[in-house]
């Protein structure tokens, strides 16, 4: 065990509320010995307490620790230090009241909203500062988390949403609220701050070592900042240019149109008529942009391909039954469709040339006279029809390779693999594939030239160099992974979409072609293809066979292997699965994570998981794992919904389940399954031009009881919940 302290001396972590009527600042020191609240209201006015203890830190250059500090907390606070100290200048006693200071904060908030957020540049921070929201990437859309989310996550004891609407007018006794409140987001901070110590002192070995300030880097910021430091020491000017006005520009290369027949590197010789095809076919595509390239590509368009790929059916509705000229417009743009008519259960009047319902004479067999109606006939229903691939692909012995920007996919899905006593289970993946491909085959954005490549082969062999875990190693993984995605980024110095399209299609083309040599060994299966690995199933007896192969490989395309092998995989399909390893060990990917989660995922109800991966590799039926756990907080689920609506507690009052009692939630809940409880409901505002709210459950096959309070959690749990769910993820044989 680490004997590190969790915390760093002179970091303090802190948080603002701020309202028409109160501003509060709540502080701790990283040891949490030391713990302030400050007010300015219209009952205590504490600016000149909160400015000296700024000050100090200031003097001190102690850091400040926040949550979004640079997005909003600190900009507030560096505002009312700079009015401060121009009333300082000028002789004059500062003052300024909770308005003044929730004006500062509004107006902050709007230049988010405007997508111009006022961030202070480090070089002008009063006070340094860190913020966990940065360095953990969660300004990132897809990463977005909150800190009611962390606190989930952390298995936090009390859940505290902000208990008052934005821009309310507080009460006395709703200000000492909001200052729990505000002190409860400080200690949650600080909580997520402890798990963050290896990141920041990571940040700091750098900040030093480069003399370069990484501090408030994600990751992937770090390995590009890196890369652009290397290139721009080996050849300045060479990522960004200054133009007359002293402005700073990025140099970039940008293509009208790609030939993907100039991105092909010469070593493909095909022998299977699947990847011939794919190869003639990427040949021959000239594209004008990266984005869903690959993807809902027409029959007539997929040439040979179409011969071995998989494809859906797309139908388009004419509105009547179409004429011949419609006919042959449609066939202009789909050549290879049809048009094909469908006969409803539905009936329609029969008209005539004029539009006017065509009559009929009959007998009435009651009063056998002659009556007339009016002519009915099934109604038709007429379709233009045509084959679309979802994605590139060919199917070979059953299995279909999938390709695209993100790479090659395919998986054998909803099975249980075995490796038999006859059988071995063998995984190869390719090491750093895409800096691998680029190092090996000079491949370079045009206009970073061959300094690319000297710079990229050097970071790879300095972290060859370095010990594993080291910050040196760590920031050579950044930089060596973050490069090839941000090349098909426009804001970035790396920017070229034809350097993308080469490493993603070689890369794919290589894999196919490890794939082709693969199939020549008779018995041998294909489990999955991800991106830079291949697993598959073989004879015992052709492993020389096999490594033969993979040799021969890495020397035609210049790249190298790394081995595993498995006792079984459980594969529900390319992206989640569980896999035993032949010395015991266990991979988990996509929904059977319960361990290895990332900050930004969701935690809830760990224990379906667990149940699940321990029934499939133990033999442990979900129910009895599911019954005799007895880790609370693996029970837990949570859900969240926007500031615009707001979440419902429905419990049934009456026996016969007609009355409902409404409970009002926050706005983020943490609950578990409970056969005792209510349903849980998302209340929407209405839709434009109406005035009923919308009301949509959520898990409504279930009850459920709150416990943002972990103490209001009891052992009165719905235990059928969980064992649905984790047998939905139990992998059985056919």
């Amino acid at each position: 065990m680490s004997t590190e302290k969790n915390y760093i001396p002179n970091d303090y972590i802190f948080d603002i509320e701020t309202f028409p009527n109160v501003f509060t600042l709540a502080t701790s020191s990283s040891d949490g010995k030391v713990i302030r609240v400050w007010e300015v209201s219209d009952r205590m006015n504490q600016t000149q307490e909160i400015l000296s203890y700024l000050r100090h830190l200031a003097k001190n250059k102690w850091r400040m620790i926040g949550f979004n500090n640079l997005g909003f907390d600190y900009p507030v606070l560096h505002a009312i230090m700079e009015q401060a100290k121009e009333a300082k200048r000028q002789g004059i006693q500062y003052y300024i009241d909770a308005n003044d200071i929730y004006n500062i904060a509004m107006a902050q908030i709007q230049t988010a909203r405007d997508g111009f957020a006022k961030i202070v540049k480090s070089e002008d921070e009063i006070i340094p500062q860190i913020d966990l929201f940065k360095i953990n990437h969660f300004d990132n859309k897809a990463r977005m988390t909150s800190l009611k989310m962390l606190e989930f996550n952390m298995l936090s004891d009390n859940i505290e949403d902000l208990p008052f609407p934005v821009g309310k007018y507080l009460t006395h006794s709703e200000i000492d609220v909001l200052k729990h409140y505000n002190l409860h987001d400080v200690l949650e901070t600080k909580k997520f701050y402890h798990h963050n110590i290896p990141a920041i002192r990571l940040r700091e070995d750098l900040s030093k070592k480069y003399s370069y300030n990484f501090m408030n880097h994600n990751d992937t910021k770090i390995g590009k900042d890196y890369f652009i430091l290397e290139l721009e020491k080996h050849q300045k000017g060479i990522c960004y240019k200054v133009d007359s006005y002293g402005r700073r520009k990025m140099n970039q290369t940008k293509h009208k149109s790609i030939a993907l027949k100039d991105c092909l590197f010469d070593y493909y010789n095909f022998k299977r008529p699947e990847f011939i095809a794919l190869k003639e076919w990427f040949s021959k595509q000239v594209i004008t942009e990266t984005k869903g390239v690959f993807t809902d590509i027409e029959e007539h368009l997929l040439g040979d391909v179409a011969k071995y790929a998989e494809m859906d059916t797309k139908r388009i509705k004419f509105k009547t039954k179409p004429n011949d000229k419609e006919v042959k417009d449609f066939l202009k743009l789909h050549p290879l469709g049809w048009v094909e008519e469908q006969e409803l259960k539905a009936l329609e009047t029969l008209k005539d040339s004029q539009g006017n319902p065509v009559k009929e004479k009959y007998i009435d067999e009651k009063t056998g006279k002659e009556k007339e109606r009016v002519v009915k006939v099934p109604k038709m229903s007429y379709y233009g029809c045509f084959k679309v691939a979802s994605c590139l692909n060919v199917v070979i012995n059953g299995f279909r390779f999938d390709y695209g920007v993100g790479g090659i996919h395919g998986s054998v899905s909803s099975t249980i693999v075995t490796k038999e006593d006859d059988e071995e289970l063998e995984d190869a993946d390719v090491a750093s594939m895409y800096p691998n491909l680029a190092i090996s085959n000079n491949v370079y954005p045009l206009h970073l030239g061959q300094t690319f490549c000297t710079i990229y082969k050097d970071v790879y062999e300095q972290r060859k160099s370095f010990k594993k875990g080291s910050p040196e190693n760590a920031v050579m993984k950044l930089a060596l992974n973050g490069v090839y995605g941000d090349s098909n980024n426009e804001f970035s110095p790396f920017y070229d979409s034809s350097y993308t399209m080469k490493i993603t299609i070689n890369g794919q083309l290589s894999l196919s072609l490890l794939v082709e040599r693969f199939l020549t060994i008779k018995g041998l299966s294909v489990i999955q293809a991800n991106t830079d690995g291949i697993t598959v199933k073989l004879p015992r007896g052709s492993e020389d066979r096999y490594m033969e192969i993979c040799k021969q490989w890495e020397d035609d395309v210049l790249l190298q292997l790394e081995y595993a092998k498995y006792e079984s995989m459980y594969i529900q399909n390319v992206n989640n699965y569980v896999a035993k390893y032949t010395n015991g060990d266990v991979k988990l990917k996509g929904a059977y994570v319960s361990d290895e989660l990332g900050w930004h995922q969701n935690h809830s109800a760990k224990v379906i998981q667990m149940a699940a991966v321990t029934e499939m590799l133990e033999g442990i039926p979900v129910e009895e794992f599911i019954r005799n756990h007895k880790n609370k907080y693996d029970f837990l689920l949570r859900t969240k919904v926007p500031r615009s609506s707001s979440l419902v507690l429905l419990t049934q009052i009456d026996d016969e389940g007609l009355e409902f009692e409404e409970t009002k939630l926050q706005n983020i809940c943490r609950y578990y399954a409970c056969k005792e409880g209510g349903k849980l409901v998302k209340v929407m505002p209405p839709l434009e031009g109406s005035t009923d709210f919308r009301r949509i459950g959520i898990d409504t096959e279930w009850n459920v009881k709150t416990c943002n309070n972990i103490e209001a959690f009891r052992w009165d749990v719905d235990y059928d919940y969980y064992i649905n769910e984790a047998q939905k993820l139990v992998i059985e044989e056919k």
